[in-house]
């Protein structure tokens, strides 16, 4: 069984501006006849990428805050894949991704409402001796020519998946740092994370550690890590806003074609000034509203 919480106790790809129409109308519409403050009959299931979970969890807290939602479950991190499985599957009502639908999900029937951009980061154990990182360290560290760090201390490197997203990112940042993606992925005796989550525990728990993590994620769980300015550049959402800073990710809500009624209402919220302003307060930027 997939371990849950329940919620009710509490940009390599383009990003187009948020619409709901027909949706945004129809929440409004079933939004006036619910007394505010009740609770709805129909509850939600969500579940997907690690670093969206917990901003979720606070997204759908202030939402019920608010008594314009009612019970929902985050599952705790299946990954984008598999939680775009599970959405094919009728398990989970929202599949929290990382990345843009294929083709053929597209053809199934799927929808992906893009919500939110979130700094990447390099990152470290909280009491590493260094106060950021150059692209050539950085393709250094992960290929194994640089195993300790300047200011003294192991280097150890958190490894990811071929086919995670943050590492698929990462080695589209230049050239070197492909390669030296490629070389960290030959290399033996690695701590390698299976989820967001795992990385994220590595990252905090392991002296001289080094990987790469959702700004957001790091904020949102609280995690003592250091997070690492990459060329001089902090990894900040005003950074990433300005072009400052290039590396970041999408994130999406993928909805079935025909959701119901509770769907529609979180997807309003989302683009509701509250919930903007809580991701503005974790380290996501808000998708552009339509017509902004």
């Amino acid at each position: 069984m997939i371990p849950a919480s329940d919620t009710t106790e509490s940009r390599p790809a383009p990003v187009t501006p948020f619409r709901l129409g027909r949706r945004a109308w129809l929440v409004g519409t079933l939004a006036a006849g619910i007394p505010h403050g009740a609770a709805r009959a129909e509850g939600l299931t969500l579940g997907g990428t690690g670093m969206a979970i917990s901003i979720v969890q606070l997204l759908l807290g202030e939402q019920r805050r608010l008594g314009l939602g009612g019970p929902a479950i985050v599952l705790n991190s299946l990954g984008s894949a598999g939680g775009l499985a599970a959405l094919r599957a009728g398990r989970i009502d929202i599949a929290l991704s990382g990345r843009p639908l294929t083709a053929a999900e597209q053809a199934q029937g799927l929808v992906a409402t893009t919500f939110a951009t979130n700094p990447l980061a390099f990152a470290t154990h909280a009491d590493t001796p260094v106060e950021g990182i150059t692209s050539a360290e950085a393709a250094d560290a992960l290929a194994g020519e640089m195993m300790s760090w300047p200011g003294g201390g192991p280097l150890r490197l958190i490894r990811r998946d071929r086919a995670e997203g943050d590492w698929i990112l990462l080695a589209s940042l230049s050239p070197e740092i492909a390669q030296a993606v490629d070389r960290a992925h030959a290399r033996p005796g690695l701590a390698t994370a299976g989820t967001d989550k795992e990385n994220a525990e590595l990252l905090e728990r392991i002296p001289g550690s080094f990987g790469i993590i959702s700004v957001g994620q790091a904020m949102t769980e609280r995690r003592r890590v250091k997070l690492l300015p990459l060329d001089g550049v902090a990894p900040t959402v005003e950074a990433m806003v300005a072009g400052r800073y290039r590396l970041s990710r999408a994130l999406m809500a993928v909805t079935r074609g025909e959701p119901g009624a509770a769907v529609v209402a979180f997807l309003a919220f989302l683009a509701s000034p509250p919930a903007r302003a809580l991701l503005r307060q974790n380290g996501y930027e808000p998708v552009p509203e339509a017509g902004a």
